[in-house]
């Protein structure tokens, strides 16, 4: 029944998040708490070392999502309840899935006004052959303002006589469209007919109208989140064009001038006009004097025609870009020639933000450039060093304040109510931690991964509903932070009672991350390495920490250091035995004892019992009710021998007097 009521999103790396959300067509998951115990494993059959992954018991639930991370290059994930059902989660590439696989849409929300929760989740489940995107794009339109968070999901779900299983494929982030740089991509270089029935009127102007022109210099521009999200970058990013020959023939004539020398006046476009007799000719060339152009991108994408940018011309695509999968844009540099520098510029880039492909040249986080050269263009490093990046910078700074056009403000407008969106819904998520008088809070929202926001309300859910104990605990170990690095051993010490009240910060534990085994992890974080047997398979692993999780007494074994048995019994005899050899002090001086009383091989083990907690290590199970037997003797013949010396001291003088009376009547009668 459980398997068919929860959601599983993959965000396609190592994060798993398991859930009930409304708005699915299905039966309400509010009452389903299965105690699940989840494994991880490289192969669908389970054969080669499955791994322990979490333990789901009924509390967990009220969290409404579960958090887990899996370990590298898993590839199968099981859940198993305690009834024996079972299901088998396949995650693959969404081009290995099967043409039947449908499509789920899950949207965060900020929550009602009034509503008890400080977030609201929607589910929306499409066919397979249905335009999913034109779907998600309707759904995510629907729900308006209250919208923070979409991300998408195709599944296939497979039935058979040992089980269920659902493929999953990576979730990706469906609104606001997947955040990452911006890059550029060089086009080769293409000639074309220019198709001009005109007349030169100048003989050597035929053999230009007889050839093909000029090669068109391209940069392909890689959006690859939509134009509201990366309204900030591309508000800060300028198109430039260096037209070197220009700059250096500037440069010259200005030696030249200022030498005394001769000099020249380039010809201009309104001298061509003149020559030509057409007022309304527009060569392909820039007609500015200046030899530098920088024009603030995000204008030229939203308002080219109000946006400035002589000698280039940007074109987006007419096909709209499916929900996530961003958009390209051609930018075409008419006005350059052989030698010159074209590319962006952006004075607040930080590193990735600009990025050139397939290989990128490095340099400079704010810029990136290529230069024309005679087979296409080719990327070169900018230095901190040059004159002309300087230049750049200044331009493109002064570009970006003078950007005040409607449009653009308009995008620059969404983009700041998209990001109020994610305060709203971490101001919420705070409020709720502080009216429980939670510690933890989370940082204002940044670059958030897929399931971000799932593992936030999961966080908050758990921090809320856990006792008092549990919230300090959870705050001890770390907060968010640590239930983001590893979720499934916060949620353990919340939830782990006594024996998790010592457990140490997480930050102080990290090293054991690197093991696979959730047994391991919280053993090392309450302070008991190596307290489970070695040899352990993922089955027992998972008894093993139910059984700390829910024995109250485990406590008295790490005192004790004794080891965990699998055997239920055999714990609970040691268990009861733990509570009376805790006391070392005790146990020293049982050893004490039968030494003196010539008990050799009595104080012998209890001897080897000390030495093995001095070295820190764990006492066999088996033997711990003999260690207490042992100590509870000591203890008995020790009372014993007290008592007996107390009689003694207690008994009265006049008994030896009165025995000495007898005697001497007995010897003065001859007795």
């Amino acid at each position: 029944m459980w398997r068919e009521q929860f959601d599983y999103f993959w965000d396609g790396r190592r994060r798993l998040a398991i859930g009930w959300f409304d708005g699915a067509d299905r039966a309400t998951a509010s009452s389903v708490r299965p105690e699940l115990t989840v494994f991880s494993a490289r192969d669908e059959r389970f054969a080669s070392a499955p791994t322990l992954v979490d333990i789901i018991d009924a509390a967990r639930w009220r969290s409404r999502i579960i958090i887990i991370d899996l370990p590298p290059d898993c590839r199968f994930v099981r859940l198993t309840a305690g009834d024996g059902a079972e299901l088998t989660l396949a995650l693959a590439a969404e081009r290995d899935l099967p043409q039947s696989a449908d499509w789920r849409l899950l949207m965060t929300m900020l929550p009602d006004a009034g509503g008890a929760d400080p977030v609201a989740f929607r589910l929306a489940a499409f066919p397979a052959r249905g335009d999913v995107e034109r779907l998600s794009r309707e759904q995510t339109a629907a729900a308006g303002a209250r919208l923070v968070w979409a991300i998408g999901q195709r599944r296939v779900v497979e039935r058979a006589d040992a089980g269920v299983v659902i493929r999953l494929a990576p979730a990706r982030r469906i609104f606001p469209a997947y955040q990452s740089r911006l890059v550029l991509e060089a086009a080769p270089f293409e000639s074309s007919a220019a198709g001009d029935a005109r007349e030169a009127p100048f003989a050597i102007m035929e053999h230009w109208l007889r050839e093909s022109g000029a090669p068109r210099v391209v940069i392909r521009l890689r959006i690859p989140d939509s134009i509201e999200e990366s309204a900030t970058l591309l508000g800060r990013s300028s198109v430039a064009l260096a037209m070197n020959q220009r700059l250096r023939l500037k440069g010259w004539t200005l030696d030249q001038r200022a030498a005394g020398e001769p000099a020249i006046d380039p010809i201009t476009a309104e001298d061509l006009r003149q020559a030509t007799g057409e007022a309304q000719e527009f060569p392909d060339a820039a007609e500015t004097a200046e030899p530098i152009v920088v024009s603030n991108l995000l204008s030229l994408l939203i308002d080219p025609e109000a946006a400035e940018a002589d000698g280039v011309a940007l074109r987006r695509g007419r096909d709209k870009s499916a929900p996530g999968m961003g958009e390209t844009v051609e930018i075409e540099f008419y006005g350059a020639a052989l030698g010159d520098d074209v590319g962006l510029v952006c004075p607040a880039a930080g590193p990735g933000d600009l990025g050139v492909a397939p290989v990128d040249p490095g340099g400079p986080a704010y810029a990136r450039l290529f230069r024309v050269e005679g087979d296409g263009l080719a990327p070169r490093r900018a230095t901190d060093d040059e004159g002309l990046i300087d230049e750049l910078m200044r331009r493109a700074a002064d570009a970006a304040r003078a950007a005040t056009g409607s449009a653009a403000r308009a995008v620059a407008e969404r983009a700041a109510g998209l990001r109020s969106r994610c305060d709203k819904l971490v101001a919420s998520l705070n409020g709720a931690l502080a009216r429980a008088e939670v510690a933890a809070r989370f940082d204002p929202p940044g670059l958030w991964d897929t399931l971000e926001p799932l593992a936030q309300a999961s966080f908050a859910a758990l921090a809320v509903d856990s006792t008092g104990p549990a919230r300090a605990r959870v705050q001890q170990f770390g907060g968010y932070g640590a239930f983001s690095a590893d979720p499934a051993l916060a949620a353990a010490i919340a939830h782990g009672g006594d024996f998790a009240q010592s457990a140490r910060p997480y930050a102080e534990a990290a090293g054991a991350r690197s093991v696979s085994s959730l047994l391991a992890r919280y053993l090392d974080a309450c302070g008991a390495r190596g307290m489970a047997p070695a040899g352990l398979d993922a089955t027992q692993e998972a008894r093993l920490l139910r059984a700390l999780l829910k024995e109250p007494d485990a406590t008295a074994l790490r005192e004790a250091r004794v080891a965990l048995a699998i055997d239920d019994g055999v714990r609970r005899e040691a268990t009861n035995a733990a509570r009376l050899i805790a006391d070392a002090a005790a146990v020293e001086r049982a050893r004490a004892h039968f030494a003196e009383a010539g008990a050799t091989d009595a104080a012998a083990m209890l001897d080897a019992y000390l030495d093995l907690r001095r070295a820190g290590g764990w006492a066999p199970a088996h033997e711990a009710p003999m260690l207490a037997a042992l100590v509870a003797r000591a203890g008995v013949e020790l009372d014993a021998e007290r008592l007996q010396a107390e009689s003694a001291a207690q008994a009265p003088p006049a008994a030896e007097s009165r025995k000495g009376l007898f005697a001497a009547m007995r010897g003065f009668f001859g007795g």
